[in-house]
């Protein structure tokens, strides 16, 4: 746990008066730490760092150091508090502390110091040291943070933990059909106690420990589960029961809980094993330390691939190693095999889980192994009968009793050995005498064969030599063949070649190619005089055509200028802006900015002449008014200054319709009865001198009317001038277009000249007018074919001279390949003579090669070499037997004569040398269980997803290693009968401002160990892929809970259908059938039904079916024994659950008291309760059916629940509830998916039955 260093550290240290003092208060003599030069053995403990940045920590002694540093004895720690300044360890004060939990923690530093008594500075290693150590209080507050998110799960199970303990009389004790649980009658309770009893601590007057757990109460009876092991006590102590007295109580619960807690004191003190487990359990990438390298392991047991690699996993890993195991993977197998591996290396092993049953599973696989020796520890009663015998009290007469059993065989054996080991030895010499003559017969077969063999590699290698050179003859001849016929295709080739040189000769004269030659040029030179004529016509007629379109753009340019002319004229006498603006949008002319200026500056004076104009009109509107209403007020007695200088302070402003509404409105009150009422008036008259106000302020700002006229009148003659302006560079652009389109005319003029002179030169061959470029194209493709030809004709001359001279040549050379070829087939053959006479030789030799001595020859000497070991070790043997049976003599006589003393020191060592100790996760942190066992090599927890955090903390801190072994897509843990989620929603009912539900509920959404396995490096974790407990059938309808994984879950089974045959035929079940669905409408007689005053839910339909079906299925088993299928004392696991716990009830009731099933053996149980189990058959009652808008299918919906459900099963899985509440009423749609792949697969294998409604 805490970190070592084996260096010692030599620093100064100077005492404060203070501490001084406090030395001496506890008889600390300060020499002492100066004396003897002996290191002292010290724990630091690194502190906060003061606001100045100073380094301050504390230096723990252990009690060992105590009788060099006081006289007195102190029962306590020294602790050491000091500070650094200027590099000086200067001593402060100091505290004694309690030895428990104090040393040895994660925070801490284990060093050997010598203190010297000096004002030197602290060696700088030693100060750097210090500094790079994690503060003790900052670790602690980081666990503390991180584990105060698991606060809810205890909260949870201290609900209403603050219980007196009840004690109260009984009448009746009576037993359940299967002795797994009593109830007790007759409680002389009171109402509200009755209330509290649920899930309480049970212990009858007379019994030792407790009975169990109570698991209902109501009616004035009280139903209690009871422990394993506890049936045996109540039957042995029963007479001791005659008082019949009951103590209800919580402090079982309440024990449990302070252990939980006291686990996260320790890890927040850093007294786990491994000093990285608060890194490893809270960082979201956990600092896994890389696996150690190792030789390939020998495995124990038979694995497959998955699980070898998983056990391999396992051991290399240094810290942490998760292992996913899905339904039926074999998870317990791989744990037996890692204990063994871990014993093997010497190590000891810590086998956790949240149950007693899981446990004693785990351990289970390990009990014929001799390298194992198992510790059970626990509460006796609560562990399975098959993990008894390793409980402490027990295991010295389970070793006693198994290594007597195994030395009393031995024994008996041995004594039989001394005849038998003379008997062995004689047949042994014997059969060695007999095997000497084979043995040296073979010998000699074996050299005669290594003769032959030579002899055969001699002849062979001269065979090979001479059969290459047959193959260099075969190849000679083939050339000379091939040469053969090349020079004959030759001599053809040239005789042809000849034939048709002298026919061109005779065909052809050197002069006709002249003549041909001159005759077709003429005909060229015509052809392109004529295609010059008819280009030059073309273009001349080009030019003529341009020269007329000038002239038409001439002529219309004209009338564009006149009328121009015109335009300017008009404008200059134009008296309005409209005409203006007319002027310019018939002459497109473009609106720049000059004239845009112009025109808004003349819109602008018009809307300042209307404003001014509205104004004096309303003005005098208003004014009028004030002079009508001014004596009216006067009348009335108002001040008519007042009024105004409280009309002079508004500034509001009014709008023609605001003036419009008042004079109206004025106008209605003045004839009116209210025309003299002095409020309004005063109002009217208040109004009126705002608006006037109003309109002289606006006024103001304006000019008046002729001033805007006057402006207007100068901004038109301005608009007028740059608008002539405009037409003005319109006319000049015009001109400058005409005179350009002039001066291209006359271009055009001069350019057609020279063509005219051109094309009267050409005009003789204006006569030939079609298909020019055709003729020209035809006629130089003659010329050149005539050169072609002409060329051929003088080469043919000089090939003639050339192919004759060929021919004879060739003619000679094949005269000279038929000699060769002659030659060669007589060589060939002479050695194709030899090869045959040799061939015959090595047939001769065949018989002898064909022979295999060396076979018998080694058979012989293995048999003569094994004879020999087998002498010699009878022989030692013989030698060794009175020894061995001397010793063994003792031992049965030291075992046989055991007394209770002997048994006790047997016990001693067995539990001294234990390397595999099996425990609960909460037992694991009894105080006896931590005294006996603080650390542990490997500790692994089997069914974590069972486990909550809390209870997984206490082993793992026990650990250097941990291993986690579990399944995230089974169900989370249990509180009582409910799982967290459904505890969490009743605390919530009962409190909804409960304040852990944000962090329970993301604690829900992930649990640890999902979290582990998806966070943790690939070399880390591995998922048990091969699952043996299902037919195949069945495991198809699970396979999608695990697709997101890296592997798919594959069927172990090599024939599931012989390795899982229930063996039953009945009307409803085939032995063809593993997976079925009894389907029931979705109809009023088949709905669930909630039970009286409760909130759990029943199908009465579906357990008339159920009933229906075990006595289908003991009839099926009943015939199946009749017809030799299954044995007659085999009785057919039939497990019978559902998704609510009054279902169970009913159907647990249907069994016990109406139906007789001899054939099957029945277990009934929630779907929770039966994770981690299996039977040969399961039968699931789905319960919930109903036509509900509004409702679900509660439990249901949790696919952990439904995958448990569904992997129960080895042979067959039936069940028996509405397909369409499941797959098409189920609120979401992933629900639903889940469910109509399950029907899917049902549908697939031919296991759909529908029960035809309506019932009455």
């Amino acid at each position: 746990m805490v970190n070592t260093n084996s260096s010692i550290h030599k620093t100064s240290m100077r005492i404060t008066k203070t501490a001084s003092e406090k030395m001496r208060g506890f008889g600390i003599d300060e020499r002492s730490f100066f004396v003897g030069g002996e290191p002292f053995k010290v724990f630091i403990e690194r502190y906060p760092s003061s606001p100045d940045g100073g380094l301050s920590v504390a230096l723990i002694f252990s009690q060992a150091e105590n009788s060099r540093l006081a006289a007195k004895e102190l029962n306590q720690l020294i602790v050491l508090h000091c500070i650094f300044t200027n590099h000086q360890m200067l001593l402060t004060n100091v505290t004694l502390r309690k030895a428990y939990g104090a040393l040895g923690t994660n925070w801490q530093r284990e060093e050997q110091v010598v203190f010297e008594n000096s004002r030197e500075p602290a060696p700088v290693a030693f100060i750097n040291l210090i500094n790079r150590m994690t503060p003790a209080k900052e670790s602690s507050d980081y666990v503390k943070k991180r584990i105060g998110s698991w606060e809810g799960y205890l909260k949870i199970q201290e609900r209403g933990m603050d219980i007196p303990d009840i004690k109260t009389s009984y009448s009746k004790l009576a037993f359940s059909h299967d002795f797994s649980r009593i109830t007790l009658t007759g409680c002389g309770l009171k109402d509200n106690e009755w209330k509290t009893l649920k899930n309480l601590s049970v212990r009858l007057t007379g019994i030792d420990g407790d009975v169990g757990t109570v698991i209902k109460a109501a009616n004035r009876a009280v139903e209690i589960e009871l422990q394993n092991g506890i049936v045996k006590q109540l039957r042995e102590k029963g007479h001791s029961l005659h008082k019949k007295e009951v103590v209800f109580s919580n402090f079982a619960a309440l024990s449990q809980i302070r252990r939980l807690r006291q686990g996260f004191t320790n890890l927040e003190k850093g007294l786990a094993v491994n000093p990285n487990l608060d890194r490893l359990l809270f960082e979201e990438k956990p600092p896994v330390k890389p696996l150690k390298q190792m030789e390939k392991l020998s495995f124990h047991n038979r694995l497959n691939e998955f699980q070898q690699q998983a056990v391999s996993g396992a051991v290399s890993a240094e810290d942490l190693y998760v292992i996913q195991g899905p339904p039926g993977t074999g998870k317990t197998t791989v744990i037996a095999e890692i204990c063994l591996q871990n014993a093997k290396k010497g190590l000891k092993t810590l086998v956790a889980s949240q149950s007693n049953l899981a446990v004693d599973n785990a351990l289970g696989r390990l009990l014929a192994n001799k390298d194992i020796r198992i510790l059970r520890v626990g509460r006796t009663e609560s562990i399975e009968e098959e993990g008894k015998k390793f409980i402490e009290e027990n295991v010295g007469q389970y070793w006693k009793e198994n290594t007597l059993k195994e030395i009393t065989a031995q024994y008996e054996t041995r004594k039989k050995r001394a005849s038998e080991l003379a008997r062995e030895l004689e047949a042994a010499e014997r059969a060695y005498n007999e095997l000497q003559p084979v043995y040296e017969g073979s010998a000699k077969a074996v050299e005669e064969k290594k003769a032959a063999q030579e002899q055969k590699r001699e002849i062979q290698s001269l065979l090979k030599k001479e059969q290459n050179n047959l193959t260099a003859f075969e190849f000679q001849k083939e050339q000379a063949v091939r040469q053969k016929r090349e020079l004959t295709e030759k001599l053809e080739a040239v005789e042809k070649l000849i034939a048709k040189n002298l026919a061109l000769l005779e065909s052809r004269t050197f002069e006709w190619f002249e003549e041909e030659q001159k005759r077709v040029s003429d005909n060229i030179q015509q052809l392109e005089r004529a295609r010059l004529f008819q280009g030059l016509e073309k273009e001349l007629a080009g030019l003529k055509k341009d020269m007329a379109v000038i002239s038409g753009k001439r002529d219309r340019m004209a009338a564009v200028i006149e009328a121009q002319k015109a335009v300017l004229l008009e404008a200059e006498s134009v008296k309005k802006v409209d005409g203006l603006m007319q002027v310019m949008a018939e002459q497109k002319i473009e609106e720049v900015p000059a004239i845009t200026y112009l025109i808004n500056k003349l819109e602008a004076n018009r809307e300042n002449i209307d404003a001014w104009g509205k104004l004096k009109k309303y003005n005098e509107l208003i004014s009028a008014a004030i002079t009508y209403v001014e004596p009216l007020a006067a009348s009335a007695n108002l001040s008519i200054e007042e009024l105004k200088q409280k009309a002079s302070a508004a500034t509001e402003a009014f709008t023609s319709s605001d003036l419009d509404r008042f004079l109206e409105k004025l106008r209605a009150a003045l004839k009116s009865r209210q025309r003299n009422d002095p409020a309004v008036l005063a109002g009217a008259l208040t109004g009126l001198y705002k608006r006037q106000n109003d309109l002289w302020r606006r006024g103001a700002k304006l000019k008046t009317a002729d001033v805007y006229i006057e402006e207007s009148k100068r901004a038109f003659q301005e608009l007028k001038k740059v608008l002539c302006g405009e037409l003005l560079k319109q006319q000049q652009h015009s001109f400058a277009l005409d005179q350009k389109w002039l001066e291209d005319l006359e271009t055009k003029r001069l350019e057609a000249v020279p063509l005219e002179r051109q094309v009267r030169q050409l005009s003789d061959a204006a006569h030939i007018s079609a298909n020019i470029e055709e003729g020209i194209y035809e006629e130089k493709a003659r010329l050149i074919e005539l050169g072609k030809e002409k060329a051929a004709y003088e080469q043919a001359e000089q090939s003639l001279k050339e192919l004759q001279a060929e021919r004879i040549q060739e003619t000679d050379a094949l005269e000279e390949n038929k000699g060769k070829l002659a030659e060669i087939d007589a060589k060939k053959g002479r050695l194709q003579e030899w090869i045959a006479n040799e061939e015959q030789e090595l047939d001769a030799l065949e018989g002898v090669l064909s022979s295999s001595p060396e076979t018998e020859y080694e058979e012989a000497a293995k048999k003569m070499a094994s004879l020999s070991f087998t002498q010699e070790s009878l022989k030692q043997e013989q030698k060794n037997l009175p020894l061995l049976q001397s010793i063994q003599k003792k031992w049965l006589d030291l075992l046989e004569g055991a007394n209770d003393h002997d048994l006790d020191e047997i016990r001693k060592l067995y539990i001294k040398h234990a390397n595999v100790i099996g425990t609960t996760c909460v037992a694991s942190a009894r105080k006896d269980f931590i005294d006996n066992y603080p650390v542990f090599d490997v500790v692994i927890i089997d069914e974590v997803s069972k486990a909550t955090p809390p209870e997984l903390l206490l082993p793992m801190l026990k650990g250097r290693k941990v291993i986690l072994v579990g399944d995230h897509h089974q169900l989370p843990p249990l509180l009582g009968n409910d799982t967290l989620e459904e505890t969490l929603e009743e605390m919530i009912k009962e409190n909804s401002g409960f304040e852990e539900k944000r962090e329970l509920e993301k604690l829900l959404e992930e649990s640890l160990f999902e979290r582990l396995y998806k966070n943790l490096p690939e070399a880390n974790k591995t998922m048990l892929a091969i699952q043996y407990r299902m037919h195949a059938d069945i495991m198809e309808t699970i396979s999608p809970f695990y697709e997101l994984e890296d592997k798919q879950l594959q069927c172990g089974l090599p024939d599931s259908d012989r390795d899982r045959d229930h063996l039953l035929e009945s009307n409803m079940v085939s032995r063809s059938n593993h997976l079925m669905w009894l389907d029931l409408p979705n109809e009023p007689a088949y709905f669930e039904e909630r039970m009286s005053g409760g909130k759990s839910l029943y199908n009465p339909a579906e357990l008339q079916e159920i009933s229906r079906l075990l006595v289908e299925m003991n009839d099926a088993a009943a015939k199946a024994k009749q017809e030799g299928r299954i044995g007659a004392d085999h009785l057919k696991s039939v497990g019978v659950i559902s998704f609510y716990g009054e279902q169970v009830k009913r159907l647990q009731r249907m069994i016990d008291q109406e139906l007789r099933l001899p054939h099957l053996t029945i277990r009934t149980g929630t779907v929770d309760r039966f994770q981690g189990s299996e039977m040969e058959i399961i039968l699931l009652s789905m319960v919930r059916n109903n036509q509900n808008k509004h409702g679900d299918i509660g439990f249901a919906k949790d696919y952990r629940r439904l995958n448990v459900a569904l992997s129960r099963a080895k042979e067959l899985l039936v069940l028996i509830g509405s397909s369409e509440m499941f797959t098409e009423r189920a609120k979401k749609d992933e629900t639903k998916a889940m469910y109509r792949h399950v029907l899917q697969v049902v549908k697939q294998k031919n296991g759909l039955k529908a029960l035809q409604g309506s019932r009455g």
